[in-house]
């Protein structure tokens, strides 16, 4: 419920808790950064669609990145629509054999325009609002609608995204973070999206396999490993119009900045 989401005062949080120093990790591997500061700010694990927290009324996530960051994270997962060839047919026409003997299918696909070692790629038709798979022989095998990706994409990141930056550390098998840096990103909008894949920043990684059935109906099942678009944690900013640093303690004098 909205009730349970709390009011935190954007302006002057991350200087609050910029000024505790280094704090000990809360939670091991990549998400630790993240869940420390949900913590330390009283915002609980909620479920997509719901805001992180508020601010004078408005919606907002929450996202902690180390400064050296330098992996992918999802955006989104989504299935496409299969038509005119379904998951299966895909996998059974265009995958090849893995390391268990399975036919499978685990590629990453960009919309530059150059196709992946596998023949795929992602391709614009804006005239249908669709985002379509191609193979290079085979064509269109599926696609998305440009419209429901937006749709889950500023369900999943809000409008408005606090993006607050630390500088990490490890004592022993410990990590520990400093969060240095706030920006506050505001206009989420379609055109971004379209351009960082364009760009290739944003990609799309399928992971799916045809194994044998153990139990239930039928001898075989695709195996699904969830299907998502994944942008590098450096350019989360560039999804957003515009930018405004409301926190960075490297350096005192505080600016708005425009992106792009």
């Amino acid at each position: 419920m909205i009730s349970d989401i709390p009011e935190i005062d954007i302006k002057k949080r991350p200087k609050e808790i910029s000024e505790m120093g280094f704090i000990k990790s809360m939670r091991e591997g990549n998400t630790g950064v993240g869940f420390t500061l949900e913590t330390i700010m009283g915002i609980k694990e909620n479920n997509a669609g719901e805001p992180d927290f508020t601010y004078k009324g408005m919606p907002f996530e929450l996202k902690g990145q180390r400064e050296d960051a330098s992996s992918n994270v999802t955006l989104i997962t989504k299935t496409p629509h299969w038509y005119p060839l379904s998951e299966r047919e895909i996998i059974e026409k265009f995958g090849y054999q893995d390391i268990k003997g399975r036919q499978a299918l685990k590629i990453t696909l960009k919309a530059t325009g150059d196709f992946n070692p596998k023949g795929f790629r992602l391709e614009f038709d804006e005239d249908n609002d669709r985002l379509n798979i191609v193979h290079k022989k085979g064509g269109i095998v599926c696609y998305f609608l440009i419209s429901e990706l937006m749709s889950k994409l500023k369900t999943k990141l809000f409008e408005n995204l606090l993006l607050i930056i630390a500088e990490r550390k490890k004592r022993g098998t410990n990590e520990y973070f400093h969060y240095k840096k706030a920006i506050l990103l505001t206009k989420l909008t379609e055109d971004k999206f379209k351009e960082m894949l364009r760009k290739g920043l944003i990609v799309w990684e399928f992971r799916a396999d045809i194994r044998e059935r153990t139990r239930g109906k039928g001898d075989f099942f695709v195996r699904d490993h969830g299907p998502g678009f994944r942008l590098n944690r450096r350019h989360f900013d560039k999804l957003y119009e515009k930018g405004e640093i409301i926190l960075d303690v490297d350096n005192i004098q505080q600016k708005s900045l425009e992106y792009f």
